[in-house]
């Protein structure tokens, strides 16, 4: 059952951060030599935004200016939403499902980050949840 299942079990602990005053081309030389798409900002340890393919198709052409001259707290997603290390699965995807997110960072008691789950994470981690996460991609 995927109540059984912890999400500091399956999540990636190979997160790519970057600060807030990151410039957005930084950023995409990052996500393109990790092969990530979705980056986490973060301030003194703790995630304050993440920034996806799509805030940065959405959000940093939208700016019009070089990206060189765009920073991360420009384009990126706030407020965060994160999930205790401690939490299920079953609870991850409903959060993901409520706030219609793919990335879900993963933090620890004090709000420090300890990695990240995505939707493909969980389908591939616990087979039985696939069916929430097309119900997930279906409403977007």
């Amino acid at each position: 059952m995927a109540s059984n299942v912890l999400v500091r079990d399956i999540m990636s602990k190979d997160v790519k951060t970057v600060r807030n005053d990151t410039t957005v081309k930084e950023v995409i030389a990052l996500m393109t030599k990790f092969d990530k798409d979705a980056i986490l900002v973060e301030q003194s340890g703790k995630p304050t935004g993440i920034i996806t393919v799509k805030d940065l198709l959405v959000r940093a052409i939208e700016f019009g200016a070089p990206l060189s001259t765009i920073i991360a707290r420009m384009v990126y997603t706030n407020p965060l939403v994160t999930i205790d290390e401690n939490a299920t699965v079953e609870e991850a995807a409903k959060l993901m499902k409520e706030w219609r997110i793919k990335h879900l960072p993963i933090v620890d008691k004090n709000g420090c980050l300890l990695g990240m789950v995505n939707d493909r994470d969980i389908v591939y981690a616990v087979p039985s949840m696939m069916s929430t996460m097309e119900e997930f991609c279906r409403t977007k």
